[in-house]
């Protein structure tokens, strides 16, 4: 593997989840999104065999670079700021982390609208 160890750092981290979640006492859902920034498309392959199949990237083109050599179906978070002229890449994200914005919010909103599928985002 590429990424030596990671199997058993994944694993720790998920036992850390799952005794903080018992701790809080409300049964917590918690998705651990893998950052693959400034590492090429085996950062997403590996984060996929270890169980992460939730990836983030921080920039548009990086991404829709390395979502054309993954080959396993990991769903793809854009955890950076996106431009307004950049909406429309987001029909290749699950789910926008940055909506930071008024104006990004609205031509969001518009583009949920034109592909009939509202966009998730969560609000910064």
């Amino acid at each position: 593997m590429a990424f030596p160890g990671l199997a058993e750092r994944v694993a720790d981290v998920r036992a850390r989840i799952v005794a903080a979640v018992a701790r809080g006492g409300h049964g917590q859902q918690v998705t651990i999104v893998a950052v693959t920034k400034t590492h090429g498309p085996e950062a997403a392959q590996a984060a996929y065999e270890v169980g992460l199949h939730d990836v983030g990237e921080n920039k548009v083109q990086e991404a829709l670079k390395k979502m054309a050599r993954v080959e396993v179906p990991v769903r793809w978070h854009l955890i950076g700021h996106l431009q307004r002229n950049k909406v429309k890449a987001l029909d290749k994200f699950a789910l926008l982390h940055s909506l930071d914005s008024p104006r990004l919010a609205d031509a969001v909103c518009e583009f949920g609208i034109e592909r009939g599928r509202a966009v998730d985002v969560l609000l910064g």
